[in-house]
Parts: C-alpha cells; structure tokens; sequence
C-alpha cells in the first residue's frame, strides 16, 4: 500500500531492524506514485517487501516485477475522481544481484532493489501542467438492443477518441474520429438516410456523437455545430440531446473555452457507454427540459426485404416515434461572473416502425392421394 511521502522515514527503519522469523534476506522495492485528488497533484512513496532466499528467486522475483509504463486515467473511487497512473519499472539482472550479493556479505537482513522508473507519456504531471486536473462531465447513452454489427461500430468508434486531449479552440468530432470506412474495421449497419433505414458502413457511430455531445453539454461548452437526428431514436433518451453525424457533411463542434486541455475518457459498463470529460473547472451548469410542442403522430410501419434472412421471419430494426418539436436550455455560471444562456432545439419527423422480412416460404406441395388398397369386401 503506497503512502505519503512523509513516511519515507519508515524505510529507514525497514532496512535496520532485523526480524527473528525473516527469511535469509528481504528485497525491498521503493515505488514512487503520482496522483490527482480534489484538483491537486500529490506524490506518494511506499515500499514493496519480497522475501528471497536464493539467486533463482530473485531472478524469478524480477521477472514478476519489470513492467511497462501504463498511461494516465482517472477511475471514480470512494465517490471522488482520482487520476492514477503506473510508472514502468526496470530492474538490471548484475545490478541486482551486486546489491544482494554484498547484502549477504555484510550480514544484512534487506537490501533495496536498484530499480529505474519510466513515466507514461504523456504522465500525470503533464496532463496537469495541460489543467486536467478534475471532473468536468459526464455524457451516457445506452446501447441495449443493438445489432452485433452496430454495437462493433460504436464501441470501436468511442475507443478511437479514450484519451483524446481536446486543446483551447475548435474540436471537430469528424476530425478527431477519422475516417469511418471498411478499411478501419468498421461494418455495415442500419443508418437513417432522408427517410429511409438502409445499411451503411459505420451505422451506430451517431451513438459515439451523440454521448460526447451531452459530455460537451453538461460541461457547458459552446457548440457551435449539432444535427439533430431525422427522428426520435429509441436509444437517445431524453429526447433533444443527440447529435447526427455523416461525413463529410455533418459534423459535431464544441469550444474548448476552458482554461486547459480537456481530457476525453471512455468506459463501457454492460451496454452503457459513458464519456468522462476532465480539466479545469471554471463554471457551473443548470439544465431543464425537454419541452415538446407540435406533437404528430408517428406513421404506418414499413416492410423492407432482406434475402439474408429466413423465409418467412419478420423483425423489427425501428421503432415508431412521434414528430415533435423539442427544445432543451442551459445555463451556464462562470467563476468570473459571466454568464451564459442558450438552448437546442430539435424538430423531429413523425416516423413508423420498420420490420425486415426475409423472403416469402415457398408454396407447400398438395398431399399426395392416398394409396389404392386392396382386400375382400
């Protein structure tokens, strides 16, 4: 367990006090971790013990050891934001056995492991240095019902952009995504084109922007571009904070109006898809809605074949939705005084149910006439 700084005396005490029931000598490893809490950057020291009692256990024991740097994230603990990272660890086979070596020589009971340490890049620090310092927003969409396919396209889509770092100015989602082709492992899915549902390589990738989108919300940056989708989609609710994206035509723009970077982190717990947004915080966010208004109703549902499926097997990819107008406000309260009032409003079409249907099964052959029989009357 790592602690303060300040209890780096107690190594002192570890390397000089001998204990009865230690085995023949005790490795000690320093680990020096660096960590963001309540906005602050804090370092804490610790050690490590690994009792050894031959050379093939300290080899052993090193090989355990070595690792490599893992990057800067931030994980919810204790109802409180915590950015942790983990230097990578090398441990040179001669040094280490030099230092046991004349450990046993000189009678010791421990020594400490000549170990070096590698930041991550970029490492806490930096991203501190950047104003990433503590938890701006979250943005969640669920993604419960989706195709195999359209659930592929969105996780991989929403990993691309974990660990974006978003720097004062214009952020293009199109930008930041790349393109969305085959090429880059995405597959075809049902995307809403005009008034159609068709296939289209990356359907669900609307999902990834409209989560970031609600982030960049509750955040309370300016957006300087937003679709709204063709309709009501079962999976963004509440209605009135999605955001349509088709490159290269519509795209989703925020403002990085912070002081600092903002760090962009993604998770995935069952079908929820969150994006966790981290820098310095400057303002406060008030929300209300959505009101809707010029409610129609939605219309018929549709067929459309699919050879794919099974004769005769009929399902379902849309939902009937409403048409609506429907308009969410914000305010936002900076620190400075300022403050800032703007809404988004979406007018959605009446939409049907949309059912793929596979082919119609084949007429059934008439039974065969019976068999003649024989036999005295």
């Amino acid at each position: 367990m790592l602690r303060h700084i300040g209890w780096i005396s107690l190594l002192g005490l570890a390397l000089a006090q001998p204990g009865s029931e230690s085995p023949p000598i005790t490795a000690i490893l320093v680990v020096e971790e660096d960590v963001i809490e309540e906005g602050q950057l804090r370092t804490y020291v610790g050690s490590q013990t690994h009792p050894v009692a031959s050379e093939k256990e300290l080899r052993a024991l090193l090989k355990r050891l070595v690792r490599e740097a893992r990057p800067p994230r931030f994980i919810f603990q204790d109802g409180r934001w915590r950015g942790v990272e983990k230097k990578g660890i090398a441990l040179d086979e001669a040094e280490v056995l030099t230092a046991y070596r004349e450990a046993l020589s000189r009678g010791r009971k421990s020594f400490r492991l000549p170990a070096r340490y590698t930041p991550p890049s970029p490492s806490l620090k930096e991203l501190y240095a950047l104003g990433v310092r503590e938890h701006l927003a979250t943005g969640e969409t669920d993604f419960r019902g989706s195709s195999a396919a359209r659930a592929h396209n969105l996780l991989l889509a929403s990993s691309k952009l974990d660990g974006v770092l978003i720097p004062p100015g214009t952020f293009s989602f199109n930008q930041a995504l790349g393109p969305v082709t085959e090429e880059e492992g995405y597959k075809e899915a049902f995307v809403i084109v005009g008034d159609r549902t068709e296939q289209g390589v990356g359907g669900g990738v609307c999902q990834v922007s409209t989560t970031l989108f609600r982030a960049f919300f509750l955040a309370g940056l300016p957006i300087l571009e937003r679709h709204a989708h063709s309709y009501q989609v079962a999976y963004y609710k509440p209605p009135g904070l999605d955001a349509a994206v088709i490159q290269p035509y519509k795209d989703l723009k925020a403002v990085n109006d912070t002081p600092g970077h903002i760090l962009v982190q993604r998770t995935v717990q069952g079908t929820t898809l969150r994006f966790h947004l981290f820098g310095t915080k400057d303002r406060e966010v008030r929300w209300e809605g959505p009101f809707i208004s010029e409610r129609k109703p939605p219309l018929p549902p549709r067929e459309i074949p699919d050879p794919s499926l099974p004769p005769g097997v009929r399902k379902q990819v849309d939902f009937a939705a409403e048409g609506a107008r429907v308009e969410v406000r914000r305010t936002v309260r900076y620190r400075d005084g300022r403050v800032r009032e703007d809404k988004v409003v979406s007018v959605y079409r009446p939409w049907g149910a949309v059912y793929l249907v596979g082919p119609k099964p084949a007429p059934k052959a008439p039974p065969a006439p019976p068999a003649p029989s024989g036999g005295a009357p």
